[in-house]
């Protein structure tokens, strides 16, 4: 019993392994993991809060953002719009 809680213990403490395209943060001792994809004038967030795995997806169109975040709906907003990706060309 305590070999598994010492397991179950390291194996919490190791950070999150992200997919290729995947960007992870954590705050507030939450960890999340989270895609982005680009829409025209609009950002669409999805992913899951760890170690719960709450699922979210949230789209942001210049300052506000709505969405829902573990089935219940969000809306607020924030300080500065989302930062585009920006392309460069290659030789």
């Amino acid at each position: 019993m305590i070999k598994t809680f010492i397991s179950a213990a390291v194996l919490l403490s190791l950070p999150v392994a992200a997919y290729a395209g995947e960007r992870t943060f954590t705050r507030d001792g939450v960890t999340y993991v989270y895609t982005s994809e680009q829409r025209g004038e609009t950002t669409v967030l999805s992913g899951k809060a760890l170690p719960n795995g709450s699922a979210y997806t949230l789209t942001v169109r210049g300052r506000k953002v709505t969405g829902h975040v573990g089935g219940t709906p969000v809306s607020f907003s924030i300080a500065k719009p989302l930062v585009k990706k920006v392309e460069t060309a290659q030789r």
